[in-house]
């Protein structure tokens, strides 16, 4: 009997030799080692299963991403997004604006200005030869200095400052309607606010107001246009 055992012993080492072990731990080398490892992906990618290794192993819809099925991108570069749209995480969106160079004057260097967000040469005003800086204008009944005229006082701050004249008048003027008292009393105001915007501006020289009230006016129709002609503040060098 012992005899027997022992002649039957390499029978059985060779027997066991040829049923090797199956692939445990998620460890593969065909799909088929993959079917029977729960919680492991059913595809062999490099002696792993995995979910999968290519697009095709997964669903529609989805591409494989790091051996992962995800949802399929809306893009993966630029020529894949129409209307001018930039490929950003996969998705098509809006390029992105680009920063402005200059929100204001101050952000730009001498001799420039900022406009629609890019400095650029400042135009250099035409500065007049008699002293005559240009007037600026007001509503009806109204002392404040408008958008537009506000502009025109910085473009005469600029001349003053470069002619350096020894000093200002600015005559505030009315139309015809009001009393000669209360136009007087306007006229002043509104030279006083051509004034003041001129010193915030800069022009550090001495400024005269005055007020001629309804007594000069540039325009005697009795008419809308002729009556904003005559609300003004006259700006003039000494």
């Amino acid at each position: 009997m012992r005899r027997a055992l022992l002649l039957l012993a390499p029978v059985l080492a060779l027997a066991l030799a040829g049923c090797p072990s199956k692939p445990k731990d998620g460890e593969c080398k065909t799909n088929e080692d993959c079917k029977d490892q729960p919680g492991y992906g059913p595809v062999c990618v490099q002696g792993r299963c995995q979910e999968c290794g290519q697009d095709t192993d997964c669903k529609g819809g989805f591409v494989c991403r790091q051996n992962k099925c995800t949802p399929r991108p809306e893009c993966e570069r630029d020529a894949d997004c129409a209307g001018g749209k930039q490929c950003d995480a996969g998705r098509c969106v809006e390029p992105a604006k680009p920063k402005a160079e200059c929100e204001g004057d101050a952000d730009c260097g001498a001799g420039k200005a900022c406009e629609s967000g890019k400095c650029v040469a400042k135009a250099v005003p035409e500065c007049p030869a008699d002293g005559k800086y240009d007037a600026v204008y007001f509503d009806f009944d109204r002392s404040a200095i408008r958008p537009d005229d506000a502009k025109t006082l910085a473009k005469d701050a600029e001349c003053i400052k470069k002619q350096a004249p020894s000093a200002l008048t600015i005559e505030g003027n009315c139309d015809e309607r009001g009393t000669v008292e209360y136009n007087l009393q306007l006229g002043q105001r509104r030279a006083e606010s051509a004034r003041k915007y001129l010193q915030n501006l800069g022009v550090k020289i001495k400024v005269k107001t005055v007020s001629f009230g309804k007594e000069k006016p540039v325009c005697s129709e009795s008419t809308e246009d002729c009556w904003a002609k005559n609300r003004r503040s006259d700006v003039k060098a000494q």
